[in-house]
């Protein structure tokens, strides 16, 4: 899904000096209080990250949805928002949880430094392009740093010939490419650059005769058919009775919840999607943290 984020300058920082200059609201320190007892009672310390990923998704089930939710500071700071999500953040806050080394108040620090890397290119926040907005761009990212890997080929994918360029075409969405003609032509070359890579998807009336492939808590990248989008939606795959459902940041249903139905039934209903790209967990539980 590209990600509608709205920011209004730009502060050229390290990781380091983000996490500090992050402020985390009292709520969503409550919110991390509280999801330290979840995972004390789920015992996810003693886990691998695979089998972590649909414990620590459940875990936000019922939260409200909100889009732009990033778009609440005029600096590219790593904002953090536990208690309203799109199905971009929510996937970034799982995956950043389920990296984490400990779940205690120690590991606050190693989250933010995990929500950085997780969001931006190199796990660096140089400007507004250096966010990786386009998801396939995101995976590319995630699969460099040996985070998740693109499964989808192996499960039965096919080419995925979709060339993106909705920023640039319609840079006046973004006020702050709208604003700075340098970063426009950044956020060009990054699409040039996407655009010679090769992706592959499963077209969605396929979906059922791969589920088995699919594993609980893969990431679930919805492909579109709107021009110079790769896509428009993502969550999480949770295996439910032998099949796959997805369990996401709902824009319709306001909240994060699972689907009533089968996820290639879920998506017959919806023209403007028309496939999904995998991503899988690759690395072992680390000590401390991705960072």
């Amino acid at each position: 899904m590209i990600r509608l984020f709205i920011l209004c300058s730009i502060l050229l920082l390290t990781s380091v000096n983000c996490r500090a200059a992050t402020t985390i609201s009292k709520a969503d320190r409550q919110i991390l209080r509280s999801f330290w007892e979840y995972a004390e009672k789920q015992q996810l310390s003693g886990m691998s990250i695979e089998k972590r990923i649909p414990v620590i998704a459940r875990f936000f089930l019922g939260k409200p949805y909100k889009s732009n939710t990033l778009n609440v500071t005029q600096e590219e700071l790593p904002v953090i928002n536990l208690r309203e999500l799109d199905c971009v953040t929510l996937v970034e806050n799982v995956l950043a949880l389920a990296y984490l080394g400990q779940y205690n108040e120690n590991a606050v620090d190693s989250f933010v430094e995990n929500i950085i890397k997780i969001r931006y290119r190199n796990g660096e926040i140089e400007d507004y392009t250096s966010r990786l907005h386009y998801s396939t761009d995101w995976l590319y990212e995630m699969q460099r740093q040996k985070l998740l890997d693109d499964v989808t080929l192996a499960t039965g994918g096919i080419k995925y010939s979709k060339p993106v360029h909705f920023m640039s075409k319609h840079y006046t969405r973004y006020p702050v490419l709208a604003k700075d003609r340098k970063l426009l032509q950044k956020i060009k070359t990054i699409e040039t650059e996407i655009n010679k890579r090769t992706y592959y998807y499963i077209p969605k009336e396929k979906i059922n005769s791969i589920t088995g492939k699919i594993q609980n808590g893969d990431v679930v990248l919805i492909t579109t058919n709107i021009a110079g989008l790769d896509t428009s939606h993502l969550g999480f795959a949770l295996k439910q009775n032998g099949k796959t459902y997805l369990l996401h940041a709902s824009s319709t249903g306001k909240k994060v919840v699972i689907t009533d139905q089968p996820l290639q039934e879920y998506m017959e209903g919806i023209q403007l999607q028309t496939g999904i790209i995998l991503g899988r967990i690759v690395l072992p539980v680390p000590d401390d943290s991705v960072h």
